[in-house]
């Protein structure tokens, strides 16, 4: 596997040239300062651009032609990572080097610079009948979470924090409802002036003709600086919040939040996910996990969750109301006896390894090599096989470390209905 950056003045291309797969996967990857007023624009934004263009008027006339090119995939999708928002264009198609068509990867390599370019536009507005479309779509994406106990208990507990932490990745109703076709074409033109923007491409390809391709095709003209400030600053409460609502689930929803930190670069990305994978994260093995519903009943569910770009830990229950009082004592139990050591070898161990395959995995999977690979370059995060040497240096000293430096932040019970 040879990894080489491109620098095209105002973007980079870097190259994964590998032969361990049969397809290839490319992505666009435009960031920014996160902004609350901007993220419904953000995800009505990639939505549209995927939908169709002035070449393929029709999402159908599109995926014809994505048929056409031997049932190559294109999408995209927005992120909201720390204080920044990144939107991501993805392009998966055959190698290469199974097709018989000579101008195969060069119509491959155009496609999603000619849908990003060349927009549905008319007068300076979208086409009002695909607007409509991706409109009524990403409202009902924003309903579906009011259906979801989880993910709107997690979201109401950030609430509170006023931070970008806080933000809804895809807006509110309302704010896109707000939104126009006239306005949302505005949005756009700052997506390739003010966005800092890298390329990245995975596969078995002539990367010095993959790169050809790309500067011939895509034309950004703004060279924005790559000093982008990823991870939030969430201050430490002088007194816990604490917060309830009601709902109609039938199941309560408790989380606690916590405030991670300081951590150094080594404890950020390796000691921290072992802690975690022994408290929470790891499954019917986890501390948390044993204690709270294993040992005494009290949840129907239990997990923790590393936000790392937030600076933050949360434990989310499921179970019922009538436990939570009982589930928050414990989990203060539990996280007292993290910090006091009251984990063994084995438990260690454990973590490890699984962090270890989970890691090997990824190597094996071209999306999550190239996502690495991302992260590499967004927030240095360690690469695959640097981690995987710095994981088997973990000690009981540093995860009891990491453990000390938790506080606790907020409370929030989304209460349910419980049926007698």
């Amino acid at each position: 596997m040879t990894y080489k950056t491109y620098n095209c003045n105002s973007y980079n291309i870097h190259t994964i040239k590998t032969d361990n797969f049969k397809t290839c996967h490319l992505e666009i990857v435009f960031r920014k300062p996160v902004k609350k007023e901007d993220l419904a624009k953000d995800a009505l934004l990639v939505d549209i651009l995927s939908e169709n263009n002035n070449d393929f008027k029709t999402r159908q006339e599109l995926l014809l032609y994505l048929e056409d090119l031997y049932k190559t995939s294109f999408y995209g999708l927005v992120s909201k990572t720390g204080q920044i928002t990144m939107t991501n264009f993805i392009l998966d198609f055959i190698s290469p080097e199974y097709i018989e068509e000579q101008d195969y990867l060069e119509k491959v390599l155009k496609l999603p610079f000619l849908l990003i370019q060349n927009p549905n536009v008319t007068n300076n507005e979208f086409d009002n009948l695909t607007f409509n479309i991706c409109q009524k779509r990403n409202i009902l994406e924003v309903k579906s979470v009011m259906e979801d106990a989880f993910r709107l208990s997690v979201n109401k507990t950030l609430e509170s924090l006023d931070t970008p932490s806080s933000y809804n990745p895809t807006g509110t109703v309302e704010e896109i409802k707000a939104i126009t076709p006239s306005s949302l074409y505005e949005h756009y033109k700052k997506l390739l002036k003010e966005n800092v923007c890298d390329i990245f491409v995975i596969g078995n390809l002539d990367m010095d003709y993959v790169v050809k391709v790309i500067k011939e095709s895509f034309k950004k003209r703004v060279i924005n600086k790559n000093n982008l400030i990823i991870d939030v600053n969430n201050k430490i409460r002088k007194k816990v919040l604490e917060k309830k609502e009601p709902s109609e689930f039938v199941q309560t929803n408790l989380n606690l939040l916590f405030n991670v930190g300081p951590l150094n670069k080594y404890e950020r990305n390796i000691v921290f996910n072992i802690f975690n994978y022994i408290l929470g994260s790891g499954g019917i093995t986890s501390k948390l996990y044993q204690e709270i519903r294993e040992k005494n009943s009290y949840c129907y569910a239990i997990n923790s969750m590393y936000l790392k770009y937030d600076g933050l830990l949360l434990i989310h229950v499921a179970l019922d109301g009538k436990n939570k009082t009982k589930a928050i004592h414990l989990i203060k139990k539990v996280l007292r006896n993290m910090k006091m050591g009251k984990f063994s070898d084995e438990d260690i161990n454990n973590a490890i390894n699984n962090y270890e395959m989970s890691l090997n995995m990824a190597s094996d999977n071209e999306i999550s090599l190239l996502n690495n690979y991302v992260f590499h370059i967004v927030d240095d995060l360690p690469l695959i096989e640097q981690r995987i040497e710095l994981l088997k240096k973990v000690t009981k000293e540093e995860i009891i470390k990491v453990a000390k430096k938790l506080k606790i932040n907020t409370i929030f019970v989304l209460e349910g209905k419980e049926q007698e």
